[in-house]
């Protein structure tokens, strides 16, 4: 295989690809429950989960991360107060960079700014109940309704008037591998298609004042961190947001009180989407880099070490939550959610749940399971959903 990617050739990525995934493979045959969570394969991670639980609240994997699944440690990790850094492309398996998932604490709340004087709640609202008025009594809840709602509201609030929208539903779809990518290791085609995409959804998201003609320096000032802002919620965003408009809409549909409470309540929505960020992480895990040694748990982390924060597990702590895997609304304690880029992303994803639920229950009755769901392959950070089909008739 001859030619290039990212600077990179496309042999040594493809050999690179290969001996990463060979490496995760081999440690989980050894018993490794990091690796086996790694991989993406399981049915249910929570077993892989409870054994990392079991060897104490920070551990080293022999993949040569440290590991934790309690809720304290996690909170103290997520709470970005020590020094660490996203990983790099050298240590991911997609273009981090080209995606936009660098960058320092201060650069995402910039383009956090940048996200919430874009996306308005009437405008959220409006790219909703545009879409469950096209949903037919029988239809997918993937790709017919929770796919479909970010890509309309990023091409209606950040997108060029006039963009292409399927252009761009493709792409996101393409580049919706970054967050998986981050850790599993993806099949080479399917990289070169993510790192394709990204470079699409630059052009594509391209806003006025990014170029070099017809601008002053102001302007292009302020349309970078928006255009940055717009790539990011492309890449990471539409599957964060996919994610957990999937959750919400099943715990209500798997849930008749649910639904009812809905009905009665519009309100509720914010409490069912806030379960389903503890009971069904949108981002189930979340690496990270010291920058600087650290202690935590008993434990001496060098800098340069990674450390994995396993947050579906944290959020599932028996130590914090009675019946950690009920779903029940309401809970006094919050759920863990990740840090840095996911500041941006989690409110995009947090405000469409909320809407479609209080858009479907106000549309007519409580959809229903018509099939199972076909949940992808390594997919260890998102478990993203392919296709879920359901029925109101």
């Amino acid at each position: 295989m001859h030619g290039t990617w990212n600077g990179t050739d496309i042999g040594e990525l493809g050999r690179r690809l290969q001996r990463a995934t060979g490496e995760v493979w081999l440690q989980q045959v050894k018993g490794d429950p990091y690796a086996d969570l790694l991989r993406g394969h399981a049915d249910d991670p929570r077993p892989a989960q409870e054994r990392v639980r079991a060897l104490g609240p920070l551990w080293r994997s022999a993949t040569g991360a440290w590991v934790t699944a309690d809720h304290a440690l996690a909170g103290e990790l997520l709470g970005g107060t020590w020094p660490h850094r996203p990983l790099t492309d050298e240590e991911a398996h997609v273009p981090v960079h080209d995606a936009g998932l660098d960058g320092d604490a201060a650069h995402y709340r910039r383009l956090h700014g940048q996200v919430q004087e874009a996306l308005a709640p009437a405008a959220v609202e409006a790219v909703c109940e545009r879409v469950v008025a096209g949903l037919a009594a029988d239809f997918d809840l993937v790709t017919d309704l929770a796919e479909v709602v970010p890509v309309n509201l990023l091409a209606t609030a950040l997108g060029p008037a006039g963009a292409d929208r399927r252009e761009l539903s493709r792409a996101c779809a393409a580049a919706g591998v970054v967050l998986d990518g981050l850790l599993c290791p993806q099949p080479l085609d399917t990289t070169r298609r993510a790192a394709a995409a990204v470079g699409r959804l630059r052009a594509l998201l391209a806003t006025p004042g990014t170029g070099s003609s017809g601008t002053g320096p102001g302007d292009a000032a302020h349309a970078r961190p928006r255009h940055e802002a717009a790539l990011l919620l492309a890449t990471a965003g539409v599957r964060t947001a996919a994610r957990l408009i999937t959750g919400a809409v099943l715990a209500v549909t798997d849930h008749p009180a649910q639904w009812a409470s809905l009905a009665d309540d519009p309100g509720h929505a914010a409490l069912v989407v806030a379960e389903v960020l503890r009971h069904d992480s949108p981002v189930r895990i979340h690496p990270a880099v010291a920058l600087a040694d650290a202690g935590f748990a008993g434990q001496r982390v060098r800098a340069g070490e990674r450390v994995v924060v396993l947050v579906a597990a944290a959020n599932r702590d028996p130590e914090v939550f009675d019946e950690p895997d009920r779903f029940v609304t309401g809970r006094p304690a919050e759920a863990l959610v990740p840090g840095l880029h996911h500041r941006v992303t989690l409110p995009f994803a947090r405000a469409q749940a909320e809407a479609v639920l209080r858009t479907l229950a106000t549309a007519g009755p409580r959809p229903r399971r018509s099939a199972g769901g076909l949940r992808s392959r390594r997919s260890p950070v998102t478990r993203h959903l392919l296709g879920c089909p359901l029925t109101t008739g």
